[in-house]
């Protein structure tokens, strides 16, 4: 009687794992069928504190420049009245503070005035964006000298603030490409997606470049990509590596 509903349980188990939604197929491939275009998004969220950042002493410097930044477009969700920006010449504020300009697209731009010397050659200038609706300061730094000139005037001057991001000091740039034989026709409605388990480590759509995030070089992590005419998410079991050209294998 015991052997008789032991084997009873184990046939309901092997009916229930058969009923799930996912399937994997011999390549290592799972796919699964869903109702709407999965959000995915890799979270920056901190938990810095507002920065106290100083405007300097404009009668200091000889000369200044004005710059206009536009906010990369995976922090315009997050970004209220409350956000700041400014810019550092070897960790001395040159610039005010700036709030942001909302613009009618919803575009979020922040106007900078910056203050220099002739003497500011091959310094460190970072620029550094507290965003208030994440609680998180990005930081950017590069080497130049000062020079009076303007940016972001003529086109759009769009840093890649979202790489000052200190949780992930790992940031590789990735493209993912598809084989001739790929079981559907992609649109503009694809995703591709760069996971650590559940968590989203890097999103963006075929044939383009994207940003992944590490914490470390030896992460694995995994792709998806979601197609919008099969409405299936196909994840892949094989690891991915640090190619910065990825072609799919279906």
């Amino acid at each position: 009687m015991k052997a008789i509903k032991i084997m009873m349980l184990m046939t309901a188990l092997i009916m229930a794992w058969g009923c799930s939604s996912d399937d994997e197929d011999s390549s290592g491939i799972s796919t699964q069928v869903v109702d709407s275009i999965p959000v995915w998004k890799v979270n920056f969220t901190g938990n810095d504190a507002v920065p106290d950042w100083k405007a300097p002493d404009p009668s200091r410097y000889e000369n200044s420049m004005f710059t206009m930044v536009k906010l990369q477009e995976e922090l315009v969700p997050y970004s209220t009245d409350g956000d700041r920006m400014a810019v550092f010449l070897d960790d001395e504020c040159r610039s005010l503070p700036s709030e942001r300009n909302v613009f009618e697209n919803g575009s979020v731009y922040f106007v900078l005035k910056i203050w220099g010397n002739s003497s500011d050659l091959d310094v460190t200038v970072r620029l550094s964006y507290y965003s208030a609706g994440l609680h998180k300061v990005f930081s950017i730094k590069r080497t130049e000298s000062f020079t009076e000139r303007t940016y972001g005037f003529d086109e759009d001057f769009v840093p890649p603030l979202v790489k000052g991001d200190s949780n992930y000091p790992v940031q590789e740039d990735m493209m993912v490409r598809l084989p001739d034989n790929a079981p559907f026709t992609p649109n503009e409605e694809d995703q591709v997606g760069v996971f650590m388990g559940d968590v989203c480590r890097g999103v963006g759509h075929v044939g383009k470049v994207f940003t992944v995030f590490r914490t470390s070089t030896e992460e694995q992590l995994q792709l998806r990509y979601y197609s919008a005419e099969k409405k299936t998410i196909y994840t892949f079991a094989q690891p991915v590596g640090h190619s910065k050209e990825i072609v799919l294998s279906f």
